[in-house]
């Protein structure tokens, strides 16, 4: 018979054992499990239980305070009422708890639906409560009747929800008795039938398996030993036996006498490998050699003989000394690096030799360059291989000498660069940076050419400058002017204006070429660059004053919105970058007409930017080449800022627009306006 069928035969019994063990104690444990399953769950109901009693407590508390509270209460929402709806929500979440439990499935329906039943009842009278109190009704025995509902709806549901406890504590009890029942069962079930299964196995390995198997397996395994050793002549155990023990003895007697011839034809194979080897490596065009742990030759080719130690084929044979090949070669002065230096040398190569490194070049007496590769083997010898590179170093000296004239040329391009760097970032302060970036980067040509554009312009000027500079040294005029002109250099910047020219105290400046953001958006800028502009103007006031100053600048600013004729006048040899046009004299005009410290913009930069700021209509205006007058604004204050101040109330969203000057409205014309948005509220919300 097979070792298998005697097997599963003989342990048959014990596993069956096993299986039925493992059945048993499952069943216990789910009996256990669900036990416990439901006596968590009945504590979670029996909690929302005893919360929605408190609720109910609490609403019937607050439901006896509904006639108090609202006779005669505005249809305002109180936190009373805010409050009672609070207990309300609580109440229906319990409940929603206490019918999504699966625990109650065990309890009698009929507490369950009573529970429900009284719910929905003390829901329904809660909704009308709710809907009297919304309607506005005030009269006390209206507010009496809701109450008196409510109460007898929430008693009602109070009485269920007690019963409902009573049962699931019921359930509970059954619950957890049971649980105590079956609790010690599994592993009761599993200790007996699990110490019979074990007694069973403990007999069959006694009394079967170690007479039948093991005792030969272990003769068996003894002689696959000795044989893997290398003892092909020891003895076999015996080979009669009919199971699978005895065919392994007999495949065993076959390995070996199969080994045996093996190993015979494996050495007559390793004999002619060896010289296949051999006559290989005597046909590289490298040199190869190898030497053992000791550092004596084991095997070389005839190429390592010529390219390294001409005239020493005597002396490099099999078992000689590393160290004294390399002596001899170096007293021959076959070494470039070896002269005046033998000892040093031969103690440097062999240090290089035992602990290879990878690779390295050496430079032989006669000229020859020669490229070594050694690394170590697994027995721990050396192998080595050598290769002559002398044209490829002639050819990297070449290469050097090459690269060196290149680093030459190179550094008197960058030295040419940085001239030519210099001198760009002097003549860019000559221009704008909008326009200095345009034409180094090749969006604009310099040519004499002009486009129509829709501008925003800006004109700046010192108000009573003539007379302020007559009072001051020209050192200090100069020193006051150009800190002006820096000041407000940086702000055109930061807001993105094209500055266009300085005319004495004046500056012209735009928005919307070389580069524009949008036609609103570039008037925006230009507004919030002329707010900036007079914020600065009146710090640096406080400074000059601080200096002895008597009189500091003051600025007058004009702004205009429209088509001009954009791009580079003048002749070949000259040209300058600027806008002309109507619009740019309308600018220039309003400059004129404002007053100290003011900004005046025409009608369409007001248009455009009417919802970032107040402006102020001033008298229309006749002015120099315009047939009809101008319509003109003072703008008075930024909405963000009247927004920061609390003077403003400002709603700008799609679809919504909300301005509100608060300081501008008297107490009846807020409670209009408060009036006219509850309107707009309650037709959003029908």
């Amino acid at each position: 018979m097979r070792i298998r069928n005697k097997l599963l035969l003989a342990m048959a019994l014990p596993v069956v054992l096993l299986v039925i063990q493992i059945a048993a104690v499952h069943y216990f444990v789910l009996q256990l499990q669900s036990a416990v399953i439901f006596i968590g769950k009945a504590h979670s109901v029996i909690e929302a239980d005893f919360k929605a009693a408190e609720e109910v407590a609490r609403l019937r508390s607050s439901v006896k305070q509904i006639p108090a509270r609202y006779v005669s209460a505005d249809s305002e929402e109180s936190e009373e009422a805010k409050g009672l709806r609070g207990d309300w929500e609580r109440l229906a979440r319990e409940i929603d708890t206490i019918r999504a439990s699966t625990a109650i499935a065990a309890v009698d329906p009929a507490a369950v639906e009573a529970v429900v039943s009284a719910y929905w009842e003390v829901d329904d009278q809660y909704r009308q409560t709710e809907g009297v109190i919304a309607s506005g009704v005030s009269e006390l025995d209206t507010l009496l009747e809701r109450a008196i509902f409510i109460d007898k709806a929430l008693e009602r549901l109070s009485a269920a929800l007690n019963q409902l406890t009573i049962e699931l504590r019921k359930q509970l009890q059954l619950a957890v008795d049971r649980e105590r029942e079956i609790h010690d069962q599994p592993a009761i079930a599993g200790i007996a039938i699990g110490g019979l299964a074990v007694v069973l196995l403990i007999a069959f390995t006694w009394l079967y398996v170690e007479r039948h198997f093991v005792r030969r397996l272990t003769g068996l395994s003894s002689s696959m030993l000795a044989i893997a050793g290398g003892n092909l002549r020891t003895a076999l155990p015996s080979t009669k036996g009919r199971d699978e023990i005895g065919e392994m003895a007999q495949a065993l007697a076959v390995f070996r006498d199969t080994a045996a011839e093996v190993e015979e034809n494996n050495l007559r194979e390793i004999a002619s490998a060896r010289q296949r080897l051999v006559d290989a490596i005597e046909s590289m065009t490298e040199g190869f050699s190898l030497y053992d742990r000791d550092d004596r030759l084991v095997l070389s080719n005839r190429q390592y003989r010529d390219l390294l130690y001409p005239g020493m084929s005597e002396l490099i044979k099999p078992g000689v000394s590393f160290e004294s090949i390399i002596r001899n070669a170096a007293e021959a002065s076959l070494v470039k690096d070896a002269e005046g230096r033998i000892e040093e040398w031969v103690a440097e190569r062999l240090a290089r030799h035992r602990n290879p490194t990878g690779s390295f070049v050496q430079r032989r007496g006669d000229g020859r360059w020669i490229e070594v590769v050694e690394h170590r083997g697994s027995a721990g010898g050396i192998v080595a291989i050598y290769t002559d590179i002398t044209e490829k170093k002639q050819a990297e000296s070449a290469l050097l000498e090459e690269k060196r004239r290149t680093d030459e040329a190179n550094a008197l391009v960058l030295e040419k660069n940085r001239q030519l760097e210099a001198l760009s970032t002097q003549l860019s302060k000559y221009l704008s940076p909008q326009v200095y970036s345009s034409i180094f980067s090749g969006q604009q040509s310099v040519e004499i050419a002009s486009k129509r554009k829709k501008l925003t312009v800006m004109f700046s000027d010192i108000a009573g400058f003539t007379e302020t500079s007559d009072s001051l040294e020209s050192e200090e005029l100069t020193a006051l002017l150009n800190s002006y002109l820096t000041e407000m250099s940086k702000i055109a910047l930061d807001h993105g204006a094209t500055i266009d020219k300085y005319i004495g105290d004046a500056i012209m400046m735009f928005f919307g070429d070389p580069e524009t953001r949008g036609v609103k958006e570039d008037a925006s800028a230009c507004i919030a660059m002329a707010m900036a502009m007079q914020q600065r103007m009146t710090e640096l006031g406080d400074e000059w004053r601080a200096r002895g100053l008597e009189k500091p600048f003051q600025l007058r600013i004009g702004i205009n919105t429209g088509y001009c004729t954009v791009g580079n006048f003048g002749s070949e040899d000259r040209m300058d970058y600027t806008i002309i046009g109507n619009e740019v004299n309308l600018a220039a005009r309003l400059q004129s007409l404002a007053g100290l410290g003011e900004i005046l913009m025409a009608h369409e930069t007001y248009c455009l930017v009417n919802d970032l700021v107040e402006a102020e209509e001033q008298p229309a205006t006749r002015v120099k080449g315009f047939r009809h007058p101008v319509r003109n604004y003072k703008i008075l204050e930024q909405h963000d800022k009247l927004v920061e101040e609390g003077r403003m109330i400002r709603v700008a969203e799609e679809g919504l627009q909300i301005s509100l000057y608060l300081d501008k409205l008297s107490a009846a014309e807020r409670k209009n306006k408060i009036d006219s948005i509850e309107g707009v509220l309650k037709r959003l919300r029908d």
